[in-house]
């Protein structure tokens, strides 16, 4: 991965923004939800352990350096992982949103519209 520590750090913080306004929750909610759900971590503070170990045990550690302009191989990732991801986040945000919904939330997380995603990983 190209991105340095604390450029990862900024976008997991952008991420964790998004969420909290696209589902109108606090912050801290938000980054929670993020952690566990898209980067299968414990929390927020392991997240950001995680990535400085630079072991990448975890593949979807991966995703922190998504964006709309990554390698094609990231949005394939976040694609492959969709419905897992999908599943989680019902976990700990039950609300009655369809998946397909959830799927846009979490796309739109990235800072990517969900149409620029389909096109992208089609």
């Amino acid at each position: 991965m190209s991105l340095s520590y604390d450029e990862l750090i900024s976008n997991i913080k952008r991420q964790a923004k998004r969420l909290s306004k696209s589902i109108n929750i606090p912050l801290r909610q938000a980054q929670k939800i993020l952690a566990t759900s898209v980067y299968q971590c414990d929390d927020w503070n392991n997240l950001r352990d995680s990535l400085k170990s630079d072991s990448f045990d975890n593949q979807l550690l991966l995703l922190t350096a998504l964006h709309p302009k990554a390698d094609i191989l990231l949005f394939k990732l976040l694609d492959n992982n969709m419905s897992i991801i999908v599943s989680r986040f019902k976990m700990k945000f039950s609300d009655q949103k369809s998946n397909e919904e959830i799927s846009n939330i979490i796309i739109s997380t990235f800072g990517i519209e969900p149409f620029d995603f389909k096109n992208k990983i089609l």
